[in-house]
């Protein structure tokens, strides 16, 4: 529509959640709320 180019980025997703985890003062290497599950994306636990 606008003439520019798409980019497709992964990373966007991933920077969304790291400021998450950042402001849940989550420990990014030992996430208690938002576990990252390889080949599929993101869940929430309690």
């Amino acid at each position: 529509m606008w003439k520019e180019k798409y980019f497709d980025s992964n990373n966007t997703v991933m920077v969304h959640i790291r400021r998450i985890r950042e402001k849940l003062k989550e420990d990014s290497k030992n996430p208690k709320f938002i576990k990252t599950v390889w080949g599929v994306g993101y869940k929430i636990e309690n």
